[in-house]
């Protein structure tokens, strides 16, 4: 979800609106074909966003400390009358990625840091719902410092594959004792043949069926999602009851 980047000054100016409100005036934006934009959520009701929505365990100190200047992995909050709040969906989006990267993979500040701030923002949940392993996520922060992007993983990572079922240890062994290239020229032979034969399976229909299972997954996450977003709008709710009941 794509948004403009504010000034410091025009951040203090955003709508302010509480966790339920944001989800169904972003889903309407979605629904209407309109351009999204961005809004304050108060620091406990971001938190507990993060909970709702990820199960992302952390307190108002733990959140506060991303934003030193020491770790500086998010800005830090508005302030508005001398209360703190943090925008929606920009520091949202980049939070939920760095509590992944700490709390799923276990990575370290600085492997963190690398991958938050070169990794397309349009594959957050890529990561963020933990489809690739740890292995292939540092990878990546090695990748992306040399220029390398997230297709370029992709497609390595199809290529091994690949070369597993048509390369056998003793051909690739005889190959790499032949001086020069030869073992690469083979796997580059091997592959751009297996791709000719992939572009007639996928055309044939016969590579939907495989597809039925992931399929079902995600329609699983989606309603998981919803689940969350009611769970919220209940909080919300209770919140305000309790509040009139006052």
């Amino acid at each position: 979800m794509e948004t403009k980047t504010l000034k410091a000054g025009d951040l203090q100016k955003l709508p302010i609106m509480k966790p339920g409100l944001v989800l169904d005036f972003f889903a309407h934006c979605g629904q209407a074909g309109l351009q999204p934009i961005q809004v304050l959520i108060e620091l406990d009701d971001f938190i507990e966003m993060l909970e709702a929505i990820g199960d992302f365990k952390l307190n108002r100190r733990a959140l506060l400390a991303y934003s030193t200047p020491r770790v500086g992995l998010i800005a830090p909050p508005v302030q508005v009358q001398g209360k703190a709040y943090y925008v929606f969906p920009d520091n949202f989006d980049r939070m939920g990625l760095i509590l992944t990267l700490r709390q799923a993979y276990n990575l370290p500040l600085t492997a963190i840091r690398e991958l938050v701030d070169r990794f397309p923002r349009e594959n957050y949940e890529l990561l963020m719902e933990l489809k690739l392993k740890i292995s292939d996520v540092l990878d990546l922060a090695k990748m992306l410092k040399d220029g390398y992007g997230l297709g370029d993983l992709v497609m390595a990572k199809a290529s091994d594959v690949l070369l597993m079922d048509l390369l056998s240890s003793s051909a690739a062994l005889s190959a790499a004792t032949e001086p020069g290239d030869t073992l690469q020229k083979l796997q580059e032979k091997l592959l751009l043949t297996r791709l000719d034969e992939m572009k007639a399976w996928v055309r044939s229909g016969r590579w939907q069926k495989f597809l039925r299972n992931e399929s079902a997954q995600d329609l699983k996450d989606l309603a998981t999602r919803k689940i969350h977003h009611k769970r919220i709008v209940a909080k919300e709710r209770a919140k305000r009851a309790r509040r009139q009941a006052a």
